[in-house]
């Protein structure tokens, strides 16, 4: 009875112990099919490869159909190794060896052999050392972001091993996002976008490293091979997203290998151009500078911000931190603007960063660096004085500023009233007015506007100033001349003004008949005195035109003089 209870409690145990044996998990491949990808091209019949040369790992592949049993020898006293045979493929297998890891040493050369039980005959050879079968992972930590120019991105990573820290060669690799070209798995930031602020973004972020050499460039979908563990990808599209992967491989000088696998993927996005949104900076005063962009006015709940710093001045220099601009300004038609004031004798490269509700990354627009000097706008020039004579427009200005005066270009145009027929003349340098011709009888509205042009300080054409209106008179090629000057938008002349205008017009029409009537006047009182009181004539005739010497009787006298005084003599 006992003996029938114990053989059924063990039955009950059986599918317990085999459901146990199913569901213990399975050892992993030694070998990946990635690996033997990457050492498909040694030209061996034994493969080997370490991951950390601490390790050593060698198989072989066999047609299933003559599998045989197989011994596997290193050293030259000969050490079995044992063997696992894993299928590989539809019809052939793999004979992996998984070296012990006190047989691993670095510089030692070591003698295989692989042994056939069935024939007891050797079917391969090699000889190797450890340090010349690198397969490395991928490097770690790898990070991409913006570079602080445009197109440029600046990808860092760190070596895949920590006691080689020197000892590798690095390839890296991008694609934009929307391109097959290229098999990129991405692997985004887990911390996410931190919109508003570009010194935490993930992806594009405002403080790039110190440049410590010359950059390497990459074009988008090639490979770099380099030493660093940075790079600089230059030439890439604004506005873009990319891809990037980085692989590496021992340098070959102290250890020796075959290219890793590539690293996932990680996505960074380039700047847009900062034409996209019109981004245009200039000063007026050249101590401050006012940056204007344009944004689509049916997003009003946009959010704008503006940031600016000097861009380093060389290689190894530390570079200034972003500020930003505190007063951001929306205008009508969606129009945005700001102030502010810069480090005085450096360049300024400007980012606006905007980001729209219910929409993901922030947008970035990125202003290559520029001189303040070089972007200049000044206001428009003051027309102080506008005159008609003689057919011409006299206009007289004064420079929107002073220091700029030497160095101001200035163009006037005019045309007749209520037309868009402008005439453009081009005024020389440094000039404060210009003369005009002009038709009789009619009305003619001018203006003036200035850009700097010196060797030193550049930019774009002013606004024109207010609109001058004046009026030629029909008669105004006759010999009288009128003139009347009315700025349009300022203010209206003043009654007084008018009048000493017209007064003044009035005088210059008297200037002839006074001239010739004043003489006549003169000579009928003198003749009249004469008549009269002879005496008085005879008084007021010297006053007016007293006697002329006689030049014959001085000479004679002066003559007769100075022959006394050589007869004395």
């Amino acid at each position: 009875m006992t003996a029938c209870l114990h053989q059924g409690w063990l039955l009950s145990l059986l599918p317990a112990v085999l459901l146990s044996l199913h569901s213990l998990p399975s050892a992993p491949e030694p070998v990946t099919s990635q690996d033997a990808e990457l050492l498909a091209g040694v030209p061996e019949d034994i493969l080997c490869f370490s991951r950390s040369f601490e390790d050593l790992t060698c198989f072989w592949d066999e047609e299933e159909a003559a599998s045989r049993t197989f011994h596997f020898y290193y050293w030259d006293v000969p050490t079995a190794c044992p063997v696992s045979t894993w299928r590989h493929g539809a019809d052939r297998m793999r004979h992996v060896c998984v070296f012990p890891g006190q047989d691993v040493r670095l510089f030692i050369q070591l003698h295989l052999r692989v042994l056939d039980a069935t024939t007891n005959q050797t079917k391969y050879r090699r000889e190797l050392s450890v340090d010349v079968v690198g397969l490395i992972a991928p490097p770690a930590n790898i990070t991409a972001r913006w570079a602080g120019a445009v197109g440029q991105l600046c990808v860092s990573w760190q070596p895949p091993l920590g006691d080689y820290l020197n000892f590798f060669l690095y390839e890296v690799r991008c694609c934009p996002a929307s391109s097959s070209e290229m098999p990129c798995s991405t692997t985004l930031d887990p911390g996410g976008q931190h919109p508003g602020n570009p010194s935490t973004s993930s992806a594009i972020s405002t403080h790039a490293p110190m440049v410590r050499a010359a950059a390497a460039s990459l074009g988008a979908g090639q490979g770099l091979v380099q030493a660093n563990t940075w790079v600089v990808l230059r030439d890439l599209q604004p506005g873009a997203r990319y891809h990037i992967q980085v692989r590496s491989k021992p340098d070959g000088t102290s250890m020796d290998g075959v290219w890793g696998p590539w690293s996932q993927a990680v996505a960074a996005e380039t700047p847009h151009s900062s034409g996209d949104i019109e981004l245009c900076c200039s000063t007026p005063d050249l101590q401050h500078m006012r940056c204007e962009w344009s944004w689509d006015p049916t997003e009003p709940s946009s959010s704008h911000q503006l940031f600016y710093r000097a861009p380093p001045s060389g290689a190894g220099t530390r570079e200034d931190a972003w500020q930003q601009c505190e007063e951001v300004t929306v205008g009508a038609q969606g129009t945005h603007s700001c102030t502010f004031q810069p480090r005085a004798g450096s360049a300024i490269s400007v980012l606006v960063n905007i980001t729209r509700p219910h929409a993901l990354p922030t947008l970035s627009y990125f202003k290559e660096p520029f001189w303040l000097h070089q972007a200049v706008l000044t206001d428009a020039p003051q027309l102080v004085q506008a005159t008609v004579s003689q057919g011409q427009l006299s206009l007289q200005w004064l420079p929107p500023l002073e220091v700029l005066a030497e160095q101001l270009d200035y163009q006037v145009r005019y045309a007749v009233e209520n037309s868009h027929e402008w005439k453009v003349l081009q005024v020389p340098q440094a000039a404060r007015k210009e003369v005009l011709d002009l038709q009789p009888g009619a009305r003619y509205r001018a203006q003036v506007r200035a850009q700097p042009s010196g060797p030193w300080y550049q930019g774009s054409w002013s606004a024109w100033s207010k609109p001058v209106v004046v009026d030629a008179l029909a008669n105004a090629g006759k010999g009288q001349a009128g003139a009347e000057a009315v700025a349009r938008g300022g203010t209206q002349p003043r009654a007084g003004d008018r009048g000493r205008s017209q007064s003044s017009s009035f005088d210059t029409g008297w200037i002839v008949p006074s001239v010739t009537v004043v003489p006549l006047l003169l000579t009928g009182v003198l003749l009249g005195l004469r008549c009269t009181f002879p005496s008085l004539y005879s008084n007021v005739k010297q006053k007016l035109w007293p006697p002329v010497p006689d030049p014959h009787r001085a000479l004679g006298s002066f003559l007769l003089e100075s022959a006394k005084h050589g007869q004395v003599s």
